[in-house]
């Protein structure tokens, strides 16, 4: 247990390290806005092309990203069902269901790197890609159909297509299958950019974090639902499906994750109640931060 508090210290340390720079002075949001797309466009596609390739696929494998959306679904169909009992108006609604049915993948991988390595990152990324396919096409029609905004249904799809994390993720998957590798010289070169990922997402994090929220009722229980209904499907499926090891304990750690902050874009893009749903994703982190840790140490046991 010692051991895995010493492997989470750097994770508490950073994200304070991004909050110290924000309240000296240092830092705007627009700072932690480029660390994040920096991260996105640049480490995190790198870190999934030195990983993933040492995969062995198995059916097992194949069936991640499946597991991602059937967590999602169960959510969002629970967050449905309580909705139309509370018969809450339907700005409120699409809110509701938009934050309960993303998953924040990104705020999991610095927990997965220091505590499972690559292995356990290959895994939590290949379970991401199931949140990717489901933010392009039933998050995202969601939003608008609560929304009195005209979108294209294409347009977010597209968008996804051209993310550089699904094509390093292709890439690597079929370097993977074919059993080739990667050059020497390149893996030299990419790889302590790669190994940044985790601190940076961290550091932007902490810029980000505030205490200023709106409607903190309505948004614990949204934050509830995302966090507590996850974690219970996780678990179920880990345990029916007999996954083990560092693939067990990573479905159910990420299955747990925070609301994404894509759920913010799509509640900004379609004009939903904004606040709300920044209120639920701030909760939802805040609570990570703690949660996360002690399940690591349940499943570290």
């Amino acid at each position: 247990m010692f051991s895995i508090l010493v492997l989470l210290v750097p994770v508490f340390v950073y994200f304070g390290l991004g909050m110290l720079v924000r309240r000296a002075g240092l830092a705007e949001r627009q700072h932690g806005d480029f660390l994040l797309r920096f991260v996105f466009f640049v480490t995190l596609p790198l870190l999934i092309l030195i990983s993933v390739p040492n995969i062995s696929f198995t059916a097992e494998k194949a069936l991640l990203p499946i597991f991602n959306i059937a967590v999602n679904s169960a959510c969002l169909l629970f967050a449905l069902l309580w909705t139309r009992q509370q018969k809450f108006d339907r700005r409120t609604t699409g809110t509701i269901l938009v934050n309960t049915a993303i998953l924040n993948n990104s705020f999991m991988f610095p927990f997965i790197l220091a505590v499972y390595g690559p292995a356990g990152f290959a895994d939590a990324i290949l379970f991401d890609f199931g949140n990717a396919i489901m933010m392009a096409t039933c998050v995202y029609a969601l939003a608008f159909k609560y929304s009195d905004e005209a979108s294209s249904r294409w347009t977010m799809l597209i968008r996804i297509l051209k993310a550089p994390l699904v094509w390093s993720l292709l890439l690597s998957i079929s370097v993977s299958l074919s059993g080739l590798q990667l050059p020497t010289a390149l893996i030299s070169v990419i790889t302590p950019l790669a190994q940044m990922s985790g601190p940076l997402i961290l550091i932007a994090l902490g810029i980000f974090f505030t205490l200023k929220l709106a409607n903190l009722s309505l948004a614990l229980r949204v934050a509830g639902i995302r966090l507590g209904i996850g974690l219970l499907v996780g678990l179920f499926l880990a345990k029916v499906l007999g996954l083990e090891g560092t693939t067990y304990s990573v479905i159910v750690l990420c299955s747990a994750a925070p609301i994404g902050f894509n759920a913010l874009t799509y509640s900004s893009l379609a004009k939903l109640d904004v606040d709300l749903s920044a209120s639920a994703v701030s909760v939802s982190i805040l609570a990570g931060l703690f949660y996360i840790p002690l399940l690591i140490l349940l499943l570290g046991t």
